[in-house]
């Protein structure tokens, strides 16, 4: 791929959110220079994310520094100014991307009020990996479905919050091999009470040390919460879906007995297993997942 800038042009002014530009730039002169109370834009909001040098943006009187990894966020108009400075060395090197409508700033007005202004994203989280791959799709794939596209910064909204809001959640564990053959085999072998965590340890072929390690840092959970969690979510799908007794679902989910099983279900669902069976939910449904 190769630096530049692409702005789309839609009738459908009145959504609610909807993709407008995306670029990727060096900047090296004092000329640069955005003042969000002057521009002819109106109702957009901008994200800028530098890769590398140093840009300024003044917000409400105040000077941000804009080094490698931060970003600003801002909606047009607004009380800012973000510029190349006078005193630069070094060319600016950022990833911006431009929304507009009325949710996009409703949601970076929650944003900034959440997490400041000025939020820092490594370059390898998803968030900025999703980034790339919405330049690429228009870049080289050409893609021009502004429904398409506004999807995909939807989910790098959601994506973005996310890592702001636990920020040790680098990547998904799917982009770590260790880490998902660990997941697979734990999930393949839901039904043994007897796996243990050196079990799984010495699968993936590493000390559970570090096995802890990959999923304290990828997912925020302990193995043993995981493994639970994946149970728990089996049995509940077993309880609504086949007439087996309790005793029976506590066996083929991994539990010691039906006693033990009876505590952890009420712990996650706030009923025992019974009742949760006979309950007529308001919207029922088969299987229940817990987000990690």
């Amino acid at each position: 791929m190769f630096r530049s800038s692409y702005t789309f042009r839609s009738e459908e002014e009145a959504s609610m959110l909807l993709f407008d530009s995306i670029g990727w730039e060096q900047l090296d002169s004092p000329a640069y220079s955005f003042n969000g109370q002057n521009r002819t834009e109106r109702g957009c909001v901008i994200f800028q994310y530098t890769l590398s040098g140093e840009g300024r943006i003044e917000i409400d009187g105040v000077v941000h520094r804009l080094t490698k990894g931060k970003a600003f966020l801002v909606t047009v108009p607004s009380i800012h100014r973000y510029y190349y400075p006078e005193e630069g060395t070094e060319p600016w090197e950022v990833l911006w991307l431009n929304l507009r409508g009325p949710l996009a700033i409703s949601l970076w007005n929650q944003l900034a009020a959440h997490y400041g202004p000025i939020v820092e994203l490594p370059q390898e989280s998803v968030s900025i990996d999703l980034l790339w791959s919405t330049f690429k799709d228009i870049q080289v794939h050409e893609e021009r479905d502004l429904h398409l596209l506004t999807g995909k910064v939807f989910q790098w909204i959601l994506s973005m919050e996310k890592y702001l809001k636990k920020p040790n959640l680098l990547t998904t564990y799917i982009k770590n091999d260790k880490l998902h053959t660990a997941i697979q085999f734990m999930k393949d072998d839901l039904h043994n009470n007897n796996l243990s965590l050196d079990d799984v340890a010495a699968h993936v072929g590493v000390s559970k040390h570090h096995l802890c390690r990959l999923f304290q840092k990828n997912i925020n959970l302990s193995p043993f919460e995981y493994l639970k969690r994946r149970r728990i979510e089996l049995a509940a799908s077993k309880l609504k879906t086949t007439d087996l007794s309790i005793n029976q679902i506590a066996t083929e989910t991994g539990f010691e007995n039906a006693s033990y099983f009876g505590k952890v279900f009420r712990s996650y669902f706030g009923v025992n297993p019974s009742t949760y069976r006979e309950q007529d939910l308001a919207f029922q449904t088969k299987h229940v997942f817990f987000e990690n």
